[in-house]
């Protein structure tokens, strides 16, 4: 059957994550496309010989479902002949290697269509593999389902009196939110949009108000609970992967001057405290304000904000939607722990990493998303004692792909483009993925993994997932190559 080539909601394009132009037939032949980024994080720029194609909001009955027989072919010519073999006379990598011995060689693959929900496709596709960053993609999914969309995250500041009514304490409360901008917020931003200056100005202008002569600043952030780092992450102030789990930072804990800084301060929360006690400090004095000056000590210590405390300013997230499309588009980890711990708030389990993972499988539980045999130990993906199926993976990026569920599509129409986004920027450049196959990459030391959403040469959606803990002697390269070839593969089938 010849591909059919449905309209584009504009809502999916110009006003949402990608404005692009869609042609009527497959791109394997079409010419340069422009692509220009809007919200949520997009790259401008071209994808030679392909176009972007948008999540459809109707899934189309008409285009042709491959068959098990075919998919199955894909797999065997490209996983399977790469994942479960290691390469001839290669050598073994030098040390343990980082999963238990039981999952090295180990593979699933699960391929399901998105408009019936029906896995058309498994390979040990129920097995519980380590699934690094493809976590994501439930830990998204869950925040869209148990927080909405376009709920946001606050950052306050709360003052309460000592006895006496001469001096008080001014609480910053931490609500989640790891992605404050050091002074003034930027509304068209998703990192900085709540500006931590913007916050200590506010806030100043009430202290100043009150008739106190002084003020010290305390730091509440008892929305998160248990330790920062998990004890195979194996956390140190030269990583470049992550901050500790925090329900507070400026640039998203990142130890510099900017988002883009590439080590991560020991801890984020206080960190920024202390940043906003000395913002204070300074607004509480500033002659251009005709108010009478009060004093503010410039350190910030931790306590709760005491009961009855007013609250004086309050600055707000970008909305849920839009800190999912970053964290998935780049594979942030700070973000994902921060997102996963307040959707376990919001289901009434505990802000830490058991509650993260219990909220997660049971926000994708209610929304019937099979769960068996899912056990995470962070909601960034990277402990190597998580577990997750291919199966659970498909299944949840159908429901947010899917029409059924139009609240969860962020976690969907987020997720990096194949040729031009993110960690797929400089995968799947090539026609028919280029531009069609949205992903989301996993890579730890021994495990290499890729789920995302594709459409076959007539139309049909597809969700795929393969995770790989691969034969130590095969190299991620290797394993890399594999798995965008099937990719590739399920983007051509008829």
């Amino acid at each position: 059957m010849k591909r059919a080539r449905r309209g584009v909601p504009a809502a999916l394009c110009v006003g949402a994550f990608l404005a692009c132009t869609m042609p009527s037939a497959h791109p394997a032949g079409a010419s340069s496309a422009a692509l220009v980024a809007a919200s949520g994080g997009g790259l401008a720029g071209t994808l030679p010989g392909a176009q972007v194609l948008a999540v459809a909001e109707a899934l189309d009955p008409d285009a042709t479902m491959p068959s098990e027989a075919a998919i199955a072919d894909a797999a065997a010519r490209t996983v399977l002949a790469e994942t479960l073999t290691a390469a001839s006379g290669a050598a073994a990598i030098e040390g343990e290697p980082a999963i238990p011995a039981e999952l090295a060689g180990g593979l699933g693959v699960s391929v399901r269509d998105l408009l019936t929900g029906q896995e058309l496709f498994g390979l040990d596709g129920g097995r519980g593999l380590v699934p690094a960053s493809t976590v994501k993609v439930l830990t998204a999914t869950a925040a869209l389902s148990a927080l909405g969309p376009n709920a946001t995250l606050t950052t306050a500041a709360v003052l309460s009196l000592d006895p006496g009514g001469a001096t008080g304490t001014v609480t910053l409360v931490a609500g989640g939110d790891v992605t404050l901008g050091p002074d003034a917020g930027d509304p068209e931003a998703v990192l900085g949009r709540a500006g931590m200056g913007d916050l200590a100005r506010a806030a100043a202008i009430e202290v100043r108000r009150s008739g106190l002569r002084a003020v010290t600043v305390a730091l509440d952030d008892t929305i998160f609970s248990g330790p920062s780092t998990y004890p195979d992450w194996e956390w140190n102030l030269g990583t470049t992967w992550g901050a500790p789990a925090s329900p507070l930072a400026i640039m998203d804990g990142r130890a510099g001057d900017g988002f883009d800084a590439v080590t991560y301060v020991p801890d984020p929360a206080l960190t920024a405290a202390r940043h906003f006690a000395g913002l204070l400090a300074a607004a509480a004095v500033d002659p251009a304000l005709s108010l009478p000056p009060v004093a503010v000590d410039p350190e910030a210590s931790r306590a709760a904000a005491p009961a009855g405390a007013r609250q004086i300013a309050a600055v707000e997230s970008a909305p849920v939607r839009e800190l999912v499309a970053h964290l998935l588009r780049h594979s942030d980890n700070t973000l994902a722990e921060a997102v996963g711990r307040v959707t376990a708030v919001a289901l009434g389990q505990p802000g830490s990493f058991a509650g993260c993972a219990a909220a997660v499988k049971e926000a994708l539980g209610q929304r019937g998303v099979p769960t068996a045999g899912l056990s995470l130990d962070d909601c960034s993906g990277l402990s190597h004692g998580s577990r997750l199926s291919a199966s659970t993976l498909t299944a949840a990026l159908a429901l947010a792909g899917g029409s059924a569920a139009a609240e969860l599509g962020g976690a969907a129409r987020a997720l990096p483009v194949g040729g031009l986004q993110g960690t797929l920027a400089e995968r799947l450049t090539e026609a028919p993925a280029a531009g069609n196959v949205r992903a989301k990459t996993g890579t730890l030391t021994g495990v290499t993994s890729l789920a995302g959403l594709v459409q076959t040469a007539s139309g049909r959606e597809l969700a795929f997932a393969v995770l790989a803990n691969p034969d130590q002697r095969v190299g991620t390269f290797a394993i890399r190559q594999a798995t965008d070839a099937f990719a590739q593969s399920l983007a051509a089938l008829p």
